[in-house]
């Protein structure tokens, strides 16, 4: 199974800590969405998610899970839904991944200093576009204020 990965777990050790030894397969672009951190978290911050938004795109990582793991990352993922969506991996054409959307959307919240730091390391890991990078720091202050 292919898992999308666009927020914390873009880092690989945050979700071999969480699942167990993964494939990466590589960066990929999601095209038609936006990165919020507009999911309420249990700690009262904003977690990453994806929004539907024509024209804005969102980078992440795709890693091969299998069934164990994927259920394992269910249980992380509360409070969000699982969602089958087209991204194409860098220099390949789409192919199906599973990803994670919230329940419910909350403007105006902003993520710990901690939780950005796996962002951080995921998307340098990763090779993920510096422009990229900047836009999502930049939108933490955006989105809380």
């Amino acid at each position: 199974m292919r898992y999308f990965a666009y927020g914390s777990n873009m880092s690989r050790a945050r979700l071999e800590q969480r699942v167990g030894p993964t494939l990466v397969l590589g960066p990929a672009r999601l095209e038609g969405y936006r990165h919020r951190f507009s999911k309420l978290g249990t700690d009262g911050s904003g977690k990453g998610n994806i929004e539907l938004h024509l024209g804005e795109s969102v980078w992440g990582v795709v890693y091969e899970l299998d069934d164990r793991q994927l259920a394992r990352l269910v249980d992380f993922e509360l409070g969000y839904r699982q969602t089958s969506l087209p991204v194409p991996l860098v220099g390949a054409t789409a192919t199906r991944v599973t990803s994670f959307e919230a329940h419910t959307i909350v403007p105006g919240l902003a993520p710990t200093s901690a939780y950005v730091e796996h962002y951080v390391i995921g998307m340098r890991e990763h090779g993920i576009p510096d422009d990229y990078r900047m836009r999502i720091l930049r939108g933490i202050t955006s989105e809380s204020s």
